[in-house]
């Protein structure tokens, strides 16, 4: 209550007292508060400031602007730029590539996400062609991503289906950084597009004629990889050509080899091209100019074009010491070697048998989910292993592994919500109600003159 002295007012220290008092309170129950409760009560305060960012005028009208700019100007589909734009407001700048180091060739730059076939769009495809589109951009971004591509030159295709054999491949005119599932062109097997994704652009011709010869003689083939990166540019100079140097060499198996002749466009040289290929071969080396990687699926394509680079890149490190002084395996060593490593791809891994190149595959799309590229890939193996909902456990048959509160034998302070009354308490309560099984029976003792009763506790 205020007093009044000489005429002048002053407060009573009663209330600042119980203001005191107060803050002790809230300190105490600060304290005594659980870590989860605390956690949750901070992202409960971001999530409030984001809410205020997304419902203030100043953001949608920004939002607004950066849309109707998108949509006015630009030769790239206005959509995947608008997104890219939203992206820079609402993300953090990354590199493309943060998760392997060894990969790391790109600065700061926003992310692309792969899976961008939504609304009206996913109305146009089949499930399967979706998941196909997702996948095939994926390739594209790993072959960016560990220093393989050309600017806007060399090409990956994929047969959509047999039935109407049609194939998809990137558009001509864009990185392969920029290739995203909508983004890829349908073409048939002569080369006319039948469906032109969300770009503007077209395909190389020149460029499709080598993928349309290979696709029309083997339709065991899925997918098709054309690189050629200086280490396969340089072996597929050697007279030698790609000798077995390493386990790398060993698992392409048997290589064909094409005489360079410029560019097919030519029907004869497109069959000799399909000649030199054979039935059976997976593996082209492409004299003075690089390489084709084929398989029945895309990870098998994926997987023989890796190990094409690493063994090229393994011979050209090994060249300047001579190729006579360089060690070979034998002819049946080669095939011995190759058989097991063939055998290893194909065994089977938890009730799943795995198809060449299917479980690194997965991998490498997990660490682009990881980073945040969206892929839109099916894993076929959950990574967090789940525990049977049928079976029972018990308390005591799994203790904690950790705790929070701290001891004093530790060297550090220790948490005052360890020895609160109240946390003593519930622990205490949440003991006796734990659902252990116990049996309790008291039993007098024998051979005495005056037995006393004895507390015996069974577990069960």
């Amino acid at each position: 209550m205020p007093t009044v002295t000489n005429g002048t007012h002053v407060e009573s220290p009663v209330k600042d007292h119980s203001q005191n008092a107060h803050d002790e309170d809230e300190d105490r129950r600060e304290q005594e508060r659980p870590a989860d409760v605390k956690e949750d009560m901070r992202q409960m305060g971001q999530r409030q400031r984001v809410t205020m960012i997304l419902n203030s005028s100043e953001f949608r009208d920004e939002l607004e602007a950066i849309i109707t700019d998108a949509l006015k100007h630009g030769p790239h589909p206005a959509s995947l730029i608008a997104l890219q734009q939203i992206s820079e407001l609402l993300l953090p700048h990354t590199s493309r590539w943060t998760t392997v180091s060894s990969l790391s060739r790109a600065g700061g730059s926003v992310i692309v996400p792969i899976n961008d076939i939504r609304g009206v769009d996913s109305t146009s495809y089949s499930k399967s062609e979706r998941l196909l589109r997702c996948k095939v951009a994926s390739l594209y971004r790993l072959v960016d991503l560990f220093g393989w591509s050309q600017g806007i030159y060399n090409h990956i295709t994929v047969r959509v289906n047999q039935e109407q054999e049609h194939f998809l491949i990137n558009p001509f005119g864009m990185m392969y950084h920029e290739v995203t599932g909508s983004t890829l062109v349908k073409v048939d097997i002569a080369g006319n597009i039948v469906d032109p994704g969300s770009t503007t652009y077209g395909i190389n011709r020149a460029g499709y004629t080598l993928h349309s010869a290979i696709h029309k003689a083997r339709p065991d083939i899925k997918c098709i990889v054309h690189l050629h990166t200086p280490a396969v540019a340089a072996v597929s100079a050697m007279k030698c050509g790609l000798l077995p140097l390493s386990q790398d060499a060993l698992f392409c198996g048997k290589i064909s080899y094409h005489d360079y002749r410029g560019i097919l466009i030519e029907d004869d040289v497109k069959k000799l091209l399909v000649e030199d290929l054979g039935p059976i071969n997976k593996v082209m080396i492409l004299r003075n100019h690089g390489f084709v990687a084929c398989g029945e699926t895309i990870e098998e394509a994926w997987k023989y074009a890796f190990n094409v680079i690493n063994a090229c890149e393994v011979q050209v490190r090994a060249a300047p010491m001579g190729i006579d002084q360089l060690y070979l395996p034998s002819v049946e060593q080669q095939k011995r070697i190759a058989d097991v490593l063939q055998g290893n791809i194909n065994e089977a891994t938890d009730d799943k048998k795995w198809k060449i190149g299917e479980l690194e595959f997965e991998c490498l799309m997990r660490i682009l989910d990881n980073a945040g590229f969206r892929t839109g890939y099916v894993y076929r193996q959950p990574l967090i292993r789940t525990l049977d909902k049928t079976a029972t456990f018990k308390d005591i048959e799994i203790p904690p592994a950790a705790s929070s509160a701290t001891s004093f034998i530790d060297g550090g302070q220790t948490h005052p919500e360890a020895y609160s009354p109240s946390r003593q308490a519930q622990r205490t309560t949440e003991w006796r109600n734990s659902p252990n099984a116990y049996l309790k029976q008291e039993i007098e003792e024998t051979g005495t003159q005056h037995p006393k009763k004895v507390t015996k506790v069974n577990w069960m």
